[in-house]
């Protein structure tokens, strides 16, 4: 699992399987910024999302190189 502060990020939805909301976001990522995408693990971390000007998240981390965006899966909102 990784931890990550978020402060530029915008939040995005889907329409499948009643919607679900997820970050797209920028990271820095072993001395680079990153595009990063956020899917979250239980959908009461989605609503809690709205208004929120910074955020620290933890899930597992897949890097498949500085070509592709980074992915967080099965995040959670660490407070």
């Amino acid at each position: 699992m990784m931890t990550f502060n978020l402060t530029t990020f915008k939040i995005l939805s889907t329409g499948a399987d009643g919607g679900h909301s997820y970050l797209s976001a920028e990271a820095e990522y072993n001395g680079l910024k990153r595009k990063m995408t956020v899917l979250f693990k239980n959908k009461s971390d989605e609503k809690k999302l709205e208004g929120l000007n910074s955020i620290k998240v933890k899930g597992n981390l897949m890097d498949e190189g500085l070509e592709q965006s980074l992915m967080l899966l099965d995040s959670e909102i660490v407070e």
